[in-house]
């Protein structure tokens, strides 16, 4: 929610300023959007200025404030260290901590006024300290192609698709019908048919990268790459912020999402994949795995710990 729509008045001082910005040569409209105001705020700031030679409010102008300054600050402090708290939790804990009854916009129009928002809470899986220490140790760090058989839901209804990507490459985009993936259809639908040529195709370079769903470490698949002698990538678990490919299938269900119109049935949402998923820029992809170097950089630096990715 925008300030615009909050503050109805400004202090003394902010009206004085926008005395000046108006006397500067600026527009009411340019003033309003750059302070975060409507323009009725500005227009009637100016107005006072004009008819009293002031542009402060007069002592005693206005409704009387519904909370005190001192209130003020104690709701400051309280929603600083409890930033989960929300504008009816806040409202409801003023009320039993010091007897004061507000409004929840009233709380929203105080904190608002020293800049603190409402903003989704970021959820992240759980780590452990031994989840920690595998990420420290960075075991799966090289630029090499990465392979994450992956869900799009669309909707009602929901594709399972596999695809994978390397620097100047990426696979055809494979949809898994007829049930779930089991380690016997990874082997026999997607590593024979479809990485098996890929990693030929690239050479003695190719190491391959997927997660640690169970299909991908049964034993039938860890027996299958060793004959074919490809060399699979160690990834330490709860580690998807350092895969590259993550941000490709947000960029492919973006795009799905945003298709004109919309895919309505199943079958529209498989067409609707696969075409996205040939429209996706080469460059989109490399950048992404050319970040890696800088994705290990930042969990080293966070000890582990979750990062921005």
């Amino acid at each position: 929610m925008s300030t615009m729509s909050q503050r109805s008045h400004l202090t003394n001082s902010e009206a004085w300023r926008v005395v000046g910005r108006l006397e500067g040569g600026q527009t009411q409209a340019e003033v309003a959007q750059a302070i975060g105001v409507s323009q009725s705020v500005i227009s009637r700031i100016w107005n006072r200025f004009l008819e009293t030679g002031s542009a402060g409010r007069r002592p005693g102008q206005g409704r009387r404030p519904a909370t005190t300054p001192n209130e003020d600050r104690y709701l400051v402090i309280t929603a600083r260290r409890h930033r989960n708290m929300n504008a009816t939790v806040l409202q409801q804990h003023i009320r039993l901590a010091i007897g004061t009854t507000v409004s929840t916009q009233t709380v929203r129009n105080r904190l608002h006024g020293v800049g603190l928002y409402a903003r989704r809470p970021l959820v992240r899986v759980r780590l452990t300290s031994r989840h920690r220490r595998d990420r420290r140790e960075d075991r799966g760090s090289r630029n090499n192609p990465a392979f994450v058989p992956e869900s799009v839901r669309f909707g009602g209804g929901g594709v399972l698709v596999y695809g994978g990507i390397s620097i100047d490459g990426r696979t055809d985009l494979y949809i898994i019908r007829y049930g779930s993936l089991t380690a016997r259809r990874y082997m026999d639908e997607i590593l024979r048919p479809i990485v098996v040529p890929y990693a030929a195709a690239i050479g003695d370079d190719f190491i391959l990268m997927d997660d640690n769903c169970r299909p991908h470490r049964a034993n039938l698949v860890e027996g299958f790459l060793f004959e074919e002698g490809i060399v699979r990538m160690e990834w330490p678990a709860c580690s998807t912020d350092m895969n590259p490919i993550k941000h490709v299938w947000d960029a492919l269900g973006r795009r799905v999402a945003g298709r004109q119109p919309p895919p309505k049935t199943l079958q529209e949402l498989e067409r609707a994949l696969l075409e996205e998923w040939n429209r996706i820029p080469q460059l989109v992809i490399n950048s992404l795995i050319n970040s890696m170097p800088q994705r290990c950089s930042t969990l080293l630096a966070v000890r582990g710990n979750h990062t921005p990715y």
